[in-house]
């Protein structure tokens, strides 16, 4: 069995989907995958097959690099707080497991730093979580949603739904951060 790498910023890439068990071969190092990565988008050079282990070192970044520069497995985000240092950020978007979501996914930030990577979630799952719903309902309104609507919306959140949350933890506080996304 493969060890999965240990990440950060997306601490269970097998539980929230973003890798599955595969005996194929890493298109990047050539090796069985052991785990390979299901999670999104790759921002440069696609591979057929990638391991956990070429992006948790990098490798996968530099090997699938575009033209502009490193290859990202996710978008870091809109509205990324001054105080995150460009190294979370190259963290984030070249050495950690991205996601699916419905349009394009971003992180969420805390505390200087950029938040962990729970998973998809629906109304189930955060409606005892006043910090993810206040999360949720902060971001709908960012986007010029009312409180209303942005309560409708998020009563109306499945994870595998055509509207779906996504959750975050604080590395450091602990709060629960959360945006939704619908199809």
């Amino acid at each position: 069995m493969s060890v999965i790498p240990v990440f950060r910023y997306h601490p269970d890439p097998v539980g929230t989907g973003s890798a599955v068990l595969s005996d194929e071969v890493c298109t990047v190092c050539t090796r069985p995958a052991g785990f390979a990565y299901s999670g999104g988008t790759i921002f440069g050079k696609q591979a057929e097959v990638l391991c956990l282990r070429c992006i948790a070192d990098g490798t996968a970044a530099t090997a699938l690099a575009h033209p502009d520069g490193p290859a990202q497995l996710t978008d870091v985000g809109r509205r990324v707080p001054a105080d995150v240092p460009v190294a979370v950020l190259e963290e984030v978007s070249q050495r950690t497991p991205g996601f699916l979501g419905w349009q394009q996914e971003h992180w969420m930030y805390h505390c200087a730093d950029a938040a962990a990577f729970l998973g998809p979630v629906g109304w189930d799952e955060v409606a005892d979580l006043p910090d993810a719903l206040q999360s949720l309902r902060a971001d709908l309104g960012a986007l010029g949603v009312d409180h209303e609507e942005a309560d409708r919306q998020t009563r109306s959140m499945h994870r595998d739904g055509d509207v779906t949350g996504y959750l975050f933890r604080c590395l450091h506080c602990g709060v629960r951060l959360a945006y939704s996304d619908a199809s």
